[in-house]
């Protein structure tokens, strides 16, 4: 992980953009700076949005998944690692994850995603993204203004009860737009429990067509309950909404059909009564009746 490096931005034609989907190396910018294009899509230079978006939503280690008429676009099918930078040019987030796991006996850390045991949890809690250090998920082309950022949660690694798997704390703190808005965030305490979901909301403004949420570890916590590799940031859902968007009305379409289709009669009608007047001229013509 190159992220907490000051190096020198890589351009398009340097072997490590060009190679980044080959390596599993993340160029992404996860210390405090400046928020810019360049810093959340490395390698793309001249980047420009076709539109810009007024909501985000994201399930966080899960599929893909609608709630309350807004489609949640998952991530669960991406891969861990020690460096994971992901971001799809059909959408406007991403993410970037750095850190590793070292006590948990997995050296390959492929899979950076927590499922619980067994759960009565929603679709948008029961998976959930982890990270062992750093966790930064971010929004581009969106237009500048005030938004309602909403951050879900759900404890899906420890239990309740009075056993050890109950006795573990998970502390990390959270930023937005580089502002420390949590610190030593325990989920399990905000929920009152663990595997019960609980939702955090905060007003952010975007000034510059970006938003930057980083969830960050700083060694608080327990490590080993209810098994050794058990901390970091955990995050379930994300979603943002501007509360003042009203989407443009589109053409009502039936409207102006229902006005050809009433001219349409008009002239039906028009034409039948004129139709009924010539014959009853031509019948009054052909019978000699005269007209006043």
């Amino acid at each position: 992980d190159l992220s907490y490096n000051n190096f020198t931005h890589q351009n398009p034609e340097q072997p490590a953009c060009r190679e980044i989907q080959n390596l599993n190396l993340n160029l992404f910018r996860s210390s405090s700076g400046d928020s810019n294009l360049s810093g959340v899509l490395p390698c793309r230079n001249n980047f420009k949005c076709d539109r810009y978006w007024h909501s985000l939503h994201i399930n966080c280690g899960g599929n893909e998944v609608k709630v309350n008429g807004s489609t949640f676009e998952g991530d669960g099918q991406i891969g861990g690692g020690a460096a994971t930078y992901h971001s799809q040019d059909d959408t406007n987030w991403g993410f970037s994850s750095s850190g590793d796991f070292t006590d948990d006996d997995d050296e390959q850390n492929r899979r950076y995603i927590a499922t619980p045991d067994s759960s009565n949890l929603s679709e948008l809690y029961i998976n959930a993204r982890i990270a062992p250090l750093s966790l930064t998920y971010f929004g581009y082309c969106l237009d500048n203004g005030n938004y309602t950022l909403s951050l879900h949660f759900a404890e899906v690694q420890f239990s309740n009860g009075i056993t050890f798997f109950s006795l573990g704390r998970r502390l990390f703190d959270i930023y937005i737009q580089d502002k420390l808005v949590e610190r030593n965030f325990d989920i399990k305490a905000e929920a009152s429990g663990a595997l019960k979901p609980v939702a955090r909301p905060y007003n952010v403004t975007v000034t510059n067509h970006i938003i930057e949420i980083h969830f960050h570890w700083a060694g608080k916590g327990t490590t080993a309950l209810p098994k050794r590799g058990v901390y970091g940031p955990l995050v379930s859902a994300i979603s943002l909404n501007d509360p003042n968007f009203k989407p443009e009305k589109k053409k009502v379409v039936p409207i102006v059909v229902g006005v050809v289709a009433g001219l349409s009669l008009i002239i039906l009608a028009f034409g039948i009564l004129g139709w009924r007047y010539y014959l009853r001229t031509k019948r009054r013509k052909e019978r000699g009746v005269g007209f006043f």
